[in-house]
């Protein structure tokens, strides 16, 4: 039987708590561990190569390649991209509220738009929040919202969810 990508973005949105990431991870410095490291000032970008860390409060990102783009000296876009790591996916993880949801994600390609709260996840895309879990070729995740939209891509396959009743 097959979904509606509709459908399936409703569900997610009901499975998923309206949540933003802790907003003091904001105002906490950024750490980065590389290899190798430019960083181009005048344009607002710096490229990590190399086993890359990111840290920042509880949001950590692990990839081959990370490129991080800054407007006006605030963070805008982190996009991180692997080949050789585990699985060759790079992986983005983030605690959403004082409760100590972790969202944990993973993909070949992984783009953090910062200042609008979302995330795209591209290639083998996977996405974890407590016991739900989300997978297809493309992810998109509205972290303010707590929306997930699936897609499987060109390749027809097929997306993929386990959602878990919530306990009262």
């Amino acid at each position: 039987m097959k979904f509606p990508i509709s459908f399936i973005a409703f569900i997610a949105f009901l499975a998923s708590p309206i949540g933003v990431a802790i907003e003091s991870d904001q105002k906490q410095p950024i750490r980065i561990q590389a290899d190798t490291a430019v960083i181009k000032e005048n344009k607002g970008v710096s490229i990590y190569k190399g086993d890359v860390l990111i840290v920042q409060g509880t949001l950590e990102i692990r990839a081959d390649n990370v490129e991080i783009t800054t407007i006006n000296e605030n963070l805008s876009k982190i996009v991180a991209k692997s080949t050789s790591l585990s699985e060759g996916l790079a992986k983005y993880k983030q605690r959403l509220d004082e409760k100590e949801d972790m969202v944990f994600a993973e993909a070949q390609q992984i783009s953090y738009l910062v200042q609008e709260g979302l995330l795209h996840l591209s290639g083998n895309a996977k996405l974890k929040q407590r016991s739900d879990f989300f997978s297809g070729e493309l992810l998109y995740y509205d972290i303010r919202r707590g929306i997930v939209n699936l897609d499987s891509g060109e390749t027809k396959g097929r997306v993929n969810m386990t959602i878990t009743p919530r306990q009262n």
